[in-house]
Parts: structure tokens; sequence; C-alpha cells
């Protein structure tokens, strides 16, 4: 593979990574395009001297990864950025935020800085069923435990209501996948040893997550920081779609209309989220025709760039029509849409998956 600085050489300026980039859909500064965050390789790795907007540039990336879907002779934008932070980082330039969450999710294993041993008592309650001899493993996320529990309720309920009874995961911790968006990479392989080493001194044989970031870090990018892991990762809605298809899950016909929002990290799953949708009676409309287009929240978008984040985010729910709610499968999306309802005085509840079956079964 070629070295990016010959990838940059590359570059048609052909735009078309510029036409799909959430940044670019709402700010027509050109400097914040893709094209533009490539061409500013050669002046970091000189440790030259960057405006701010430049900096931003690198930084008002959310890392979704349609640039590099588009672009026609394959440039690896997506991983070139990350390269760029980890320069920026090392050369003491990364925003101070940026730094902060870095260094909460290293040292308190979640991004917020919270006491990560109150993670399980945010969610748990009396009626969940577990079992420590379960071979299935639940980790619920760092933005389902502490910001929207209900949805690994829902989760559980789900898997209760089939005969499973799965296992909670006692030091649960964040995946790391900011640390890694952000070019921390050598913290990133010791992080990942870390959690790996410990998840399989559990003994389960599959590992079932709500999150999104979390699936694609544990399942896809681990591997590359340490090793593959001895337990299968396991997206909750590839195990709802087994339960359903083993008929061990009966919805009743909703009949409501609902704007689907796909994860980006996902695009495996986009049909059978909306299979187990139209099984459910939920009538799907997809704005985006499973191009996907991302919430705008993160790589560190929303904490740094708040105003940006949230026009992207607008941008999104702002095709919603008549939907009755919007539906996501991923909790960072949710966590970062309610923050624009309520920034834009937006009616219409955002839920996750688990939550729209969960009130679909047949009790």
């Amino acid at each position: 593979m070629s070295s990016f600085k010959e990838q940059v050489e590359e570059c048609t300026e052909c735009g078309e990574c510029n036409l799909v980039c959430p940044v670019c859909a709402v700010d027509d500064r050109v400097i914040f395009g893709p094209e533009h965050k490539i061409k500013l390789l050669a002046k970091i790795e000189a440790n030259g001297q960057l405006s701010q907007e430049e900096i931003d540039s690198i930084y008002l990336c959310t890392r979704c990864g349609v640039c590099n879907d588009v672009c026609p002779v394959d440039i690896d934008i997506y991983n070139i950025v990350q390269y760029e932070r980890s320069l920026l980082a090392k050369q003491g330039r990364e925003p101070d935020k940026t730094k902060h969450i870095t260094n909460n999710i290293l040292t308190k294993y979640n991004p917020k800085g919270l006491d990560n041993e109150e993670r399980e008592s945010m969610w748990v309650t009396d009626d969940l069923e577990f079992s420590d001899d379960s071979s299935l493993g639940y980790m619920a996320g760092c933005w389902v435990a502490f910001k929207n529990p209900h949805i690994a309720q829902d989760t559980v309920r789900l898997l209760n209501t089939s005969g499973v009874k799965p296992r909670l995961i006692p030091d649960e911790r964040c995946c790391g996948l900011f640390v890694i968006d952000n070019g921390h990479l050598e913290e990133a392989r010791d992080y990942a040893k870390s959690y790996t080493d410990y998840l399989e001194s559990l003994g389960i044989k599959r590992l079932l997550v709500s999150c999104p970031s979390c699936y694609n870090v544990l399942n896809n990018l681990y591997p590359g920081l340490y090793r593959k892991p001895k337990y299968e990762v396991v997206h909750a809605i590839a195990y709802f779609k087994e339960l359903y298809d083993a008929g061990k899950l009966d919805f009743n016909n909703m009949g409501e209309k609902v704007m689907i929002k796909d994860a980006c990290p996902m695009k495996d799953h986009y049909d059978m989220a909306r299979e187990l949708l139209d099984a459910a009676g939920y009538s799907v409309f997809d704005p985006f025709d499973k191009k996907g287009f991302c919430c705008g929240a993160p790589a560190g978008v929303k904490p740094n760039y708040p105003e940006i984040s949230n026009a992207i985010g607008k941008y999104s729910l702002d095709k919603r029509g008549d939907a009755t709610s919007v539906v996501t499968y991923c909790p960072f999306c949710m966590h970062h849409f309610d923050g624009v309802r309520e920034a834009y005085d937006i009616e219409t509840p955002i839920e996750d998956i688990a939550s729209l079956l969960w009130r679909a079964m047949k009790k």
C-alpha cells in the first residue's frame, strides 16, 4: 500500500469526498472539506505553523468514513486524518477537550470521568434476570449505562422474554473509540490488550453489545491493536434477528411510521434493522437511502464544535417528515439527537430499536 504522502499526491481534486461529508453539508468553508484536510499532511508532518482554522479542519471530522467510500482513487482519508491527529497530539496541539476526554477514558474508563463503579447500578433493575453461568456476556456501553439506561433494560427484557439470561460484565469499561479516533494508538494498544484479556477471563463465548462503536472497536479494531478475541462480538440488532428467526420474539402490528437513522459502522446490519421493524408493523423510511449520514457528534466534534455538530444533527432530523419518531440503534446518536431536539425545539422523539421492539412485543 502506498504511503499517506503518496496517496495525497494522487488526489484529483474531484470533490466527491466534500459532497458526502456531513461537515460540508452545513458549513461551506472549503478548508473544512476532506480534500483540504489531507492536503495539510505535509505541513503537519513538518510541525509547521498552522492557523486555528487549519487545526479545526483536522478535528472537524466525525470519522464516519463516507469519504473513503466515494474516493475514486482510493485515498485512505479516514486514516490520514487519524494520523494527522496523532501528530498534532505529539506536538501538543490537540484541543484541550480532546485531551481531557482521552484522559478520562484511559484513567476512569468512561468519557465523562464519572465513577465507573456505579455503571451497573445506573441501569440494572430488579425485574431483569441475569446468570453468572451464561456464555453470553452483555456490555451496555457508556452512553447507555450513563445516559440512556432504558436501552439496556429493554434489551435485557427482550432477551429474558426469549428465555435468555445474559451475564453482566462486572468491570465494564469504555471501548476506547475516542482514544483511537484521536490518534492515541500506543495508549489504545495497551487498553485493547487489558480489556480483551479481562473479557476473556470471564469465559464468555459471545459478547452482546448495544453500541455500534463498541461493536466496531471490539470486533474490527482491537484485533489490529492487539489480537482477535476468543469470544464473538455481536450487536443487539443481529441477536434480536436471531431470536426472531428462531420464533422467540412475537410482535404486534404497531402501524407507526418511523424514520430510521442508521449507525455509521453498521452497514452490514442495515437490512436486519429494517426487517425487524417491518416484522413489528413499523413503516420505515430512510431519507438517506442506506447511504449513511453521520449524526455529527463522534470523534470529538460534539464537545469541540457544538454549533456545527448540532447543525449536522438538525440536517438529519429536518428530514423526518410526518414520522411519529426517529429510530436509531446507536446510543451516541440518540444522546446527540436529544440535545439537538432541545436546541431547536423539535418535538419528534428519538427512540432506540430495542425500545420499539419491546413495546411491540406480545406480552
